[in-house]
This record gives structure tokens, C-alpha cells and sequence, in this order.
């Protein structure tokens, strides 16, 4: 009897369908047409890779109106922190500095990993042995400006390896929502318009997490 896990490894095991099932772990559910464009990709190759996900059960599909829309199955959210795990493990250590920037719609870089590791070091986040990530001191987050949250069809909290620091920042819909706020209220700003972010708080993250408060 065939092994049901290796259709599920299978399917992953291809960078566009990888890109997709990243896509729709970090944002939420989207119709064949957005993902086409987000990630520059043809119609008919982004709607073969959905094809393989669905009927390796790694997405859903759901109708509205005329489009469908398509969003990760809930049992394989666990997957991307866990795969990121796996790679973080093997990852090298950055070799030059980079700038911050976003990753989707969270902090990352420099700024993303620090800003991660300083809310788990000081206990406001508690980072799971499968890379999900849990609140622990949601009255600090609230200082912070960030109340509840709504997932959505997203997971809450999760790590998520950084491209170019080599160990984890903060995604997921708390992530999300950190970020928003921090532009909102003026402590990071984009520089140009790409990607690029900077901190703009006097005294850094030491001064915005409250290191020095009484």
C-alpha cells in the first residue's frame, strides 16, 4: 500500500506550489488571478500547481461569486514554521548586513529578527518546538498598540526564517498586526519604494519595548 504522505511531499516539493502554499500561509485565501500576479507567474501554471495542492488535500477551494478562491488547508498551517525549522538548522549565518525590509505584511531583516527576539527574550511571546509562536504577555502588545487579533484563515503567530539574517521573524496575523501599527504611529517608515523599511524611535527597539521604563 502506497504511503498517503509521500503525495503530500510530492506536491510540495516544487518551488512554484512551494510559493503558493507560502503565499496563502502568510496572507489568507485569494482566486487563481491574484496569485498569478503576486507572484509573476502564468495563469495556467499557477492553476496546474493549485491543482496538485487541492488533490494533495494542501489547499481548499471555496467559491465567491464566480471566482474560486483557494486557502491552506487548516491541518498544513503547521507545515511552514516546521519546514523553516528544518532549514534554519541548516542555515549559514549572514555574512555582510542588510537592510530591514517587509516580508509580506510583517517586519523583517535586521529589525524583523531583533523585534522578534527581544518580545520572546522578555517573555511576551513563547516560541513552540514547531516554530508556532504563542502570547503570553498580551498586556505588553496592548502598550504596543495591538489589541486582539483576527486570523482569519491564517495561523495566529508563527516563526518564519529570514531570507537574509538566517534565523526566525515574526509572521503570521500578530506579526501583520505589529507592523501596521508600527507605521501607523510613525516608529517605521519605508524608505523609497520598494520594500525597505527604518526604525525611527530614538533609542531603537530599547526605547520602543520599554527597556528603560522604572
Amino acid at each position: 500500500m502506497a504511503d498517503p504522505r509521500v503525495a503530500v511531499l510530492k506536491a510540495l516539493a516544487h518551488p512554484l506550489r512551494l510559493r503558493v502554499v507560502d503565499r496563502l500561509g502568510h496572507v489568507g485565501p485569494a482566486p487563481v488571478s491574484a496569485l498569478a500576479v503576486e507572484l509573476d507567474a502564468s495563469l495556467p501554471d499557477v492553476s496546474a500547481a493549485l491543482r496538485v495542492l487541492r488533490e494533495a488535500g494542501v489547499v481548499d477551494v471555496s467559491r465567491s461569486g464566480r471566482s474560486a478562491v483557494y486557502a491552506l488547508a487548516e491541518v498544513v498551517g503547521p507545515v511552514l514554521p516546521w519546514l523553516d525549522r528544518v532549514v534554519g538548522a541548516r542555515a549559514a549565518a549572514p555574512v555582510a548586513s542588510h537592510p530591514s525590509r517587509t516580508c509580506y505584511g510583517h517586519l523583517a531583516g535586521p529589525l524583523g529578527v531583533e523585534l522578534y527576539r527581544r518580545l520572546v527574550a522578555d517573555g511576551v511571546l513563547a516560541a513552540g518546538a514547531d516554530g508556532t509562536v504563542s502570547v503570553v504577555r498580551g498586556d505588553v502588545l496592548a502598550r504596543l498598540g495591538v489589541g486582539a487579533v483576527e486570523r482569519g484563515r491564517r495561523q495566529l503567530a508563527f516563526e518564519c526564517l529570514d531570507a537574509t539574517e538566517g534565523v526566525p521573524h515574526l509572521a503570521g496575523a500578530l506579526g501583520d498586526a505589529l507592523a501596521s501599527t508600527f507605521f501607523a504611529r510613525g516608529w517605521v517608515e519605508r524608505v523609497g519604494s520598494g520594500r525597505e523599511v527604518a526604525l525611527t524611535v530614538d533609542g531603537g527597539l530599547e526605547r520602543l519595548l520599554g527597556a528603560d521604563d522604572p
